[in-house]
C-alpha cells in the first residue's frame, strides 16, 4: 500500500509508534516498523567483536602506517581506518595474520623476512631480511603484537644495510606476531607488510 505522507509526517525522523517516517534521496515514506527476527545472533556477535577489536589495533598502528593509509584513502574519499578495518576485520575475526599495510601499492614486502627467539635479554626478538629494498624505502618498520591482544608494539629498524634488528622489552615467553614492511617517513609511504606468526620472544 502506497501512503502519501501529509506535511506534518513529512517532517518527522524516525519510529512513532508502530510506523516509521524517513526520507531517501529526498523522497519522504513511511513504512511499518519491523523488528529482527534474530536481532543478537551468535554470528553477528562473532563479526562485532572483530570490529571492536579493529579501533585500539588501528590506534597503535606506526605512525607511518596510519600516515599512508589516510593519504592512500583520501583517493576513494575514506579514512585510513576505514581501509584497514576494510582490510583485516574479517582476518581478525578468523584469526588470521593481519596485513597493517595492505596489498594497495607497488612496494613489495622486505625479502627474506624472518623472526625468531632473541639471543640477548628476555623479552627480544631477533628478525633478519635480506637488505635490498627499493632505494627510497630504506628504512624497515617493524610491529609485534602478543597473541590475542589488543594492539601493536612498533619499532623503527634504521636502513643501515645490516638487514637485521632486535626487537626488545616484550613480554619474556610471549608468543607475538611479528610484522615489517619497508618505509619513508617524509613522503609518507609504506611497502607491503610480511607476517611471521607465532613468534616466543626469549624467557627471562
Amino acid at each position: 500500500m502506497l501512503v502519501t505522507p501529509s506535511a506534518l509526517v513529512g517532517r518527522l525522523s524516525g519510529r512513532a509508534g508502530g510506523v516509521v517516517a524517513a526520507s531517501w534521496k529526498g523522497r519522504q515514506y513511511v513504512r511499518t516498523h519491523v523488528i529482527p527476527a534474530n536481532p543478537q545472533t551468535d554470528a553477528q556477535d562473532v563479526v562485532r567483536e572483530s570490529f571492536a577489536r579493529c579501533l585500539p589495533l588501528w590506534r597503535s598502528l606506526h605512525v607511518i602506517v596510519k600516515e599512508f593509509l589516510d593519504l592512500y584513502g583520501a583517493g576513494y574519499r575514506m579514512s585510513g581506518f576505514n581501509i584497514f578495518v576494510s582490510k583485516n576485520r574479517l582476518l581478525e575475526q578468523t584469526e588470521t595474520g593481519l596485513k597493517p599495510v595492505p596489498d594497495v601499492g607497488k612496494i613489495p614486502a622486505p625479502a627474506a623476512f624472518a623472526a625468531v627467539e632473541g639471543a640477548g635479554a628476555g623479552g627480544d626478538i631477533d628478525c633478519t631480511w635480506t637488505p635490498a629494498g627499493p632505494a627510497a624505502l630504506t628504512d624497515i618498520g617493524i610491529m609485534a603484537r602478543l597473541t590475542d591482544a589488543d594492539e601493536f608494539t612498533a619499532f623503527n629498524a634504521p636502513g643501515d644495510g645490516e638487514g637485521a634488528f632486535t626487537i626488545s622489552g616484550l613480554e619474556p615467553a610471549g608468543v607475538y606476531d611479528v610484522y615489517a614492511f619497508y618505509l619513508d617517513s617524509s613522503i609518507p609511504d609504506c611497502g607491503t607488510s610480511v607476517c611471521i606468526a607465532d613468534v616466543t620472544a626469549k624467557a627471562a
